[in-house]
């Protein structure tokens, strides 16, 4: 009699723990309306233990008005408030922080726990693979370097292509539309040439590390091409962070219209860093150790405050330019010109990025959505330094404005401002 018993738990077993993970009516019902609503890759389970949402900000350009957006549908959807209910935000379906809401307040963290394994596999409402974006970014170059004329000016419409592929990538093709220009440069700065051209993939660990990074191959900005790693790990008290670019690149890489003059050697640069975010003043403090584009080697420091709709930040450089022949070493960088044969350069500036309206657009199935950019922005160095100095970003959309959008400190004090 014991072995049909025990066959017959073996069949049922399944049933069992379906019927504990049961989802309600009013879960499904408010993954349909955060879809309807226009999130993306949104996936919902229920178990004993928590109600759990996913939800990517697909109509949104500031994640955090949208995660306040999908707060307030959540509080008035019916759900069952004796357990949590989580809401795991996305990025190209790659998790990037849990929203928990219990006992009436919310509360958001950069870590990942069971909610996120029982959720994951689930499946999703609408899909954002294959979607496309056209969007428009508008370019101004100034440059102060001629006695006649305060400053000369490039203006460029720039639009991008944006495509959503499997979980974690995306690929990017920007072309470049001279409007006008008065520079003196070598390149023609009247042809349209491309812009970004890059593949990304996106990655987390899957142990619950915090660990966060992509990988990213194409043509970058400021000529560069190549292959490079961003990574970044949050502490536990999510104050403290350190990220990393590590690149492997050819700095003479651009287009002369459709025609890509590039280098054959391609050369390793890093650029490292240890970052503070006081939450009270909305402003991340950053202090870095950069190898340049050029081979010069130095430290930054830079504090960014960071707004609802633009971010503001200052920086100062100290760094050091190893000439042709002589190698670098550390008695060059703690020595002085004349014996290290090293140029010492300081410089500083300020930076901008503000958000551009339209703040929200739904799309309309697979339709092509064109939109204006996130941000338009700006950088100042004091010293009109033109050589030295130079950083590369691998996306179109990298800035300082970006990289704060999943800071959970940003977010929910914006959860606060919009209750």
């Amino acid at each position: 009699m014991k072995k049909p018993f025990l066959y017959l738990l073996c069949l049922l077993a399944p049933w069992v723990a379906l019927a504990q993970n049961q989802t309600s009516e009013a879960v499904e019902n408010t993954a349909r309306l955060l879809a309807e609503e226009g999130f993306a890759n949104v996936r919902a389970i229920e178990t004993e233990d928590f109600t759990v949402f996913t939800i990517e900000n697909d109509r949104f350009k500031i994640p955090a008005e949208g995660f306040a957006y999908a707060a307030r549908l959540i509080e008035s959807a019916g759900l069952d408030q004796s357990k949590p209910v989580k809401v795991i935000g996305t990025s190209h379906k790659v998790p990037e922080l849990t929203l928990t809401y219990n006992n009436g307040a919310w509360s958001t963290t950069k870590r990942l726990d069971a909610s996120w394994d029982a959720v994951r596999r689930q499946p999703k409402l609408n899909n954002s693979f294959a979607k496309v974006d056209i969007m428009i970014y508008p370019q101004v170059d100034l440059q102060n370097l001629i006695i006649n004329q305060v400053y000369q000016s490039t203006w460029k419409l720039s639009p991008a292509i944006h495509v959503d592929l499997w979980p974690g990538a995306r690929l990017t093709y920007q072309l470049v539309l001279p409007v006008f220009s008065d520079m003196h440069t070598s390149k023609d700065p009247y042809l349209i040439h491309p812009g970004f051209i890059s593949l990304s993939q996106r990655f987390r660990d899957p142990w619950h590390l915090n660990i966060q990074g992509k990988v990213t191959i194409g043509q970058f900005s400021n000529d560069t091409a190549g292959i490079a790693l961003e990574t970044s790990y949050v502490f536990p008290n999510e104050r403290f962070s350190v990220d990393a670019q590590l690149g492997l690149i050819t700095t003479l890489a651009h287009f002369e219209g459709f025609i890509w003059k590039h280098a054959i050697e391609p050369i390793f640069r890093f650029n490292v860093g240890a970052n503070y975010y006081n939450a009270a003043l909305k402003t991340q403090f950053s202090l870095r150790a950069i190898n340049f584009m050029r081979g010069d080697y130095g430290f930054k420091f830079e504090m960014v405050r960071h707004f609802r709709h633009c971010s503001i930040g200052f920086y100062a450089i100290k760094g050091h330019h190893i000439p042709p022949g002589i190698p670098w070493t550390w008695y060059n960088m703690t020595h002085s010109d004349a014996q290290g044969g090293y140029v010492t350069k300081t410089n500083g500036g300020f930076r901008f990025q503000i958000a551009l309206p339209p703040y929200k657009m739904k799309r309309h199935g697979y339709i092509p959505r064109i939109t204006t950019s996130g941000q338009i922005g700006m950088a100042y160095n004091a010293n009109n330094e033109e050589r030295y100095y130079y950083e590369y970003r691998t996306e179109v959309d990298d800035n300082i404005m970006t990289k704060n959008y999943y800071n959970p400190y940003y977010i929910n004090s914006v959860l606060q401002e919009t209750k």
